[in-house]
């Protein structure tokens, strides 16, 4: 196993089917923004300024506990009783005039990937922009991935990086998924790995999926 500390990058594909959790179903009460612990998970990259355009890889103040897919046309509101809507989008004509950032965000691709805080009766709980709340309507057309799920059916991953490239000294890759296991050391710039499990805090991966000479 290579450890990835989950300081990673992913690159994602579309799924069909929603997933159960019902270890974290959980009722949401009409505009309960204040009761939402926003800072439970750590940080993983710098936040954004929110006046900007949205990168495809947006900071939020939780990770939650998974991802809401939302379809090409959807609708974002205000209060867990979807009585008061904030605005309809459709992703493919309204790229331009989509005003929050999704934690993974390319509406040109089809992709608005929202953190999940919460599930209720009729919608789901989620984080817009840093840690605005807003709700998404809990039907068939929006779909809950947790992150172990998300992870490893995503298309791959990559450790961050600094800005010039280079890979933070605490964040190396591992042999076997232990603190004290030998480190591995790749090319500067293939930085492309396939994800195949996870167990914890690591990611067993694959290195030659994508810089394989015979295959790709």
């Amino acid at each position: 196993m290579i450890r990835l500390f989950l300081s990673i990058y992913i690159l994602t594909i579309f799924f069909s089917c929603d997933q159960k959790n019902n270890g974290f179903e959980s009722q949401i009460a009409t505009k309960d923004n204040d009761a939402v612990d926003t800072l439970s998970a750590p940080v993983i990259n710098q936040q954004i300024d929110q006046d900007q355009n949205c990168s495809y890889d947006n900071q939020v103040a939780s990770l939650g506990f998974g991802l809401i897919i939302a379809p090409q046309k959807f609708e974002v509101y205000n209060d867990s009783l979807l009585s008061d809507k904030t605005a309809s989008w459709d992703m493919y004509k309204d790229e331009s005039n989509i005003t929050i950032c999704s934690k993974f965000y390319k509406p040109d691709y089809g992709i608005m990937h929202f953190v999940c805080l919460a599930k209720g009766e009729k919608a789901y709980k989620v984080l817009v922009n840093y840690s605005d709340i807003k709700y998404l309507p809990k039907t068939n057309n929006y779909v809950f991935e947790n992150w172990e799920e998300y992870i490893v059916q995503s298309y791959g991953i990559r450790r961050i990086t600094k800005d010039n490239g280079d890979i933070p000294i605490n964040n190396p890759l591992r042999m076997k998924p232990e603190n004290d296991a030998d480190t591995l050391v790749i090319p500067k710039g293939q930085e492309l790995f396939c994800p195949m499990e996870i167990k914890g805090d690591w990611v067993k991966v694959r290195y030659d999926c994508f810089y394989n000479d015979e295959n790709n």
